[in-house]
């Protein structure tokens, strides 16, 4: 599977996945910045092994979401400081 052959589903799922993964290392984890995204990751990576599929595929998209729904977030809270 390439990036070109993802489905909108298959990536909805994704976003959702990571989302969550995020949520949980939030509240149960004491970690913070890089710590925290490579906890995430590591989530992300057992789960589409686990599925079997290819990380490699997945690995440079993950990582782009978590940076950009992280930038965007502190965008949006900053605006209510």
């Amino acid at each position: 599977m390439t990036q070109k052959s993802l489905s909108i589903a298959t990536v909805a799922i994704g976003v959702l996945t990571t989302v969550n993964a995020m949520d949980a290392v939030e509240v149960q984890a004491a970690l913070t910045g890089t710590a925290k995204k490579q906890a995430v990751l590591a989530f992300i990576k057992s789960l589409v092994i686990d599925l079997g599929h290819n990380w490699d595929v997945y690995e440079q998209l993950t990582s782009t979401f978590i940076d950009q729904i992280k930038t965007a977030y502190n965008a949006v809270k900053d605006l209510f400081k």
